[in-house]
């Protein structure tokens, strides 16, 4: 009996190898207008331009990967020291080794630390590997993933801390008017709380990050105070950060869901938080707590262990475009940040900007949008 035999196609070729030939930061700074007076402070005085630190990676044959570094007030030194240490230890390497490259550098800077600059650089790196990883392959980031689960992401705006009640009722108001179902504040005080709440009424959930300000005790007490406002969630009450067994306390009254993990650096912080009980909401930030890959091992942790998974995005570079194809990757769509404040200019030529309160998951290669360039070349810090 013949038997016979089906032909297998002939494999693919494989895509070549890609050592990475260039490697560089670009600093920008662009003024925004965040609806109220004074603005707020990110660190030192108030200022009225709001900065991207951007990692520029670009490979032999061309291909340039764009990440991120979480940075703040013309950070002229953290790009120093992300020039000067991290990114030679990526020239010569192979962008499809994302996981290998990104060890190596924990591995060999970690005496700089696990927290802070130097993984906000190796953050930076991993986003724009992800990126050329994409567009050599021709499949957007969401895809390489795992795929979308929809088209589109939930955005919050999150309000600038105004420090009086005027500004906050304003601003919820308007944020209301153009489409957000969901605002964050970061007052630090009943009055501007409440006043915003009860501008939000029944068209809007608010919730409160307060940037941790207060002792355990002080945050119990306003854990108490804040209870009839009925926050969707409390953000880093406790101070230090890193104080998990104190923010598990106030977890521990039920009053709030609470969220933290912004200052977090790498999946282990995140592991102790939950062994601590100390939060319900965890939100990592891809430009400071390791990039692509190690939101990726904090997501099937989340998944794993009950808790929601809502990444930090105080950012606006591709930082921000990552966490929307992060977020849309999650079979349970998280919430996305977006500090509410309108650019000069704006990086994306307004494809990252809410309409509604909803954007649209990029669907070209890699992060699916590369920065304008003539929006660098004039904000750019020299």
């Amino acid at each position: 009996m013949n038997r016979r035999t089906e032909e297998r196609p002939a494999p693919r070729p494989a895509v070549a190898p890609q050592r990475i030939v260039k490697a560089e930061t670009i600093l920008v700074s662009i003024p925004f207008e965040s609806g109220g007076t004074p603005p707020w402070s990110f660190g030192g005085s108030p200022r009225l331009q709001f900065d991207t630190l951007f990692v520029r990676l670009e490979t032999e044959d061309g291909i340039v990967g764009w990440g991120e570094a979480f940075s703040r007030g013309e950070d002229k030194s953290l790009a120093a020291l992300i020039e000067t240490r991290v990114l030679p230890l990526v020239i010569g390497r192979n962008a499809f080794e994302i996981s290998k490259i990104k060890f190596d550098l924990e591995f060999q800077l970690q005496n700089f630390g696990r927290i802070g600059p130097i993984v906000y650089g190796i953050s930076a790196v991993d986003i724009a590997l992800w990126d050329i990883m994409g567009k050599l392959t021709g499949v957007p980031l969401s895809t390489l993933l795992g795929g979308a689960f929809a088209g589109e992401v939930e955005v919050y705006a999150s309000l600038m801390r105004y420090g009086n009640c005027a500004d906050v009722v304003k601003a919820t108001r308007q944020a209301i008017e153009r489409g957000y179902r969901y605002i964050k504040l970061h007052e630090i005080t009943e009055n501007e709380i409440r006043a915003s709440v009860e501008a939000a009424g029944s068209d809007a959930l608010v919730m409160l990050d307060t940037n941790c300000p207060w002792s355990v005790a002080e945050a119990l007490r306003y854990d108490e105070l804040l209870k009839p406002l009925n926050l969707y969630w409390l953000e880093e009450p406790v101070w230090p950060p890193e104080n998990y067994v104190g923010l598990a306390r106030v977890k521990a009254t039920g009053r709030h869901r609470i969220a933290a993990g912004e200052n977090a650096g790498s999946l282990h912080d995140f592991v102790a938080m939950i062994e601590a009980n100390a939060i319900d909401i965890a939100q990592p930030d891809v430009a400071k707590t390791g990039g692509v890959s190690e939101l990726l091992k904090i997501a099937a942790l989340c998944d794993a262990k009950g808790i929601e998974f809502v990444p930090h995005c105080a950012i606006f570079g591709p930082g921000q475009v990552a966490t929307i194809h992060l977020s849309a990757a999650q079979r349970q769509l998280p919430l996305l940040e977006r500090l509410y404040c309108d650019f000069e200019a704006e990086l994306y030529r307004g494809e990252t900007t809410p309409k509604r309160g909803k954007v649209r998951v990029p669907a070209g290669p890699g992060l699916g949008l590369d920065p304008a360039l003539d929006v660098i070349d004039r904000y750019r810090v020299k």
